[in-house]
């Protein structure tokens, strides 16, 4: 689904028409330039890797380097890769920045993916809702995980294996509305406005997607309203 990468400014409040104060986000909408894409015929699927934030070369990874250099973009600190329908991969030119008009607009519905704040490293029992070891006998290590692999056969850990590390790596906060969309004239930054709470702290990188609960939402209000029409008209016959 397409979508582009945001960084998130911080959160404000400002006034409806109606006069009621309103929670928002501040995002700013960095530069994506497309650095590379997928089809199914050679990489099995399609997709479309963005380039934002570009860093000096001896910040990034070699490999990172000759990735870019190879098509001669720019060196870019954070890149993301999104997958598309066959359809959509001609709208997209290698090195052209990526300008998505339609799911920005003032009253669009997005979805929204970011780290949060709290996790962190955790263990094994709050990152899996793993179990305890023997609280008794002599036991000294209750909320370690023990030996993780096996001895001879296969003599390795298994691919998989639930352990410690980072927990919520990524939270997705899905149908949020755009309360405003704006272009600063003195440094041409386009910043919109989210109603509501997005994850992660400020200057945290988002990616904003088009929302995929809208026609679903647009139907199941649609349902929900019939069934509570059927409802009232069967207590009042009654």
């Amino acid at each position: 689904m397409s979508g582009l990468v945001a960084r998130k400014i911080g959160m404000t409040q400002v006034f409806d028409e109606a006069g009621l104060a309103v929670p928002v986000t501040v995002l700013e909408v960095l530069e994506n330039v497309v650095t590379f894409i997928k089809s199914s015929k050679t990489d099995g699927y399609n997709a479309v890797q963005l380039g934002s934030l570009e860093s000096k070369e001896k910040k990034l990874t070699r490999a990172r380097v000759g990735h870019l250099k190879k098509n001669n973009l720019p060196l870019f600190r954070h890149l993301e890769e999104l997958r598309l329908p066959e359809d959509e991969l001609a709208s997209y030119q290698l090195g052209k920045p990526v300008v998505l008009e339609e799911f920005l607009k003032e009253g669009a519905l997005v979805d929204v993916s970011g780290n949060p704040k709290r996790g962190g490293t955790t263990g094994r029992i709050k990152r899996w809702n793993g179990r305890r070891r023997l609280m008794t006998h002599g036991a000294k290590h209750h909320r370690h995980m023990g030996s993780c692999g096996a001895g001879t056969t296969p003599g390795r850990m298994v691919p998989g294996l639930k352990m410690p590390g980072r927990d919520r790596n990524q939270v997705t906060i899905k149908k949020l509305l755009v309360f405003k969309s704006f272009q600063l004239e003195s440094s041409g930054k386009r910043i919109i406005l989210l109603k509501g709470a997005v994850p992660g702290p400020k200057s945290s990188l988002i990616s904003i997607r088009r929302s995929v609960l809208k026609d679903w939402n647009k139907t199941a209000f649609a349902l929900g309203k019939a069934k509570k029409s059927v409802k009232q008209a069967a207590v009042t016959s009654n």
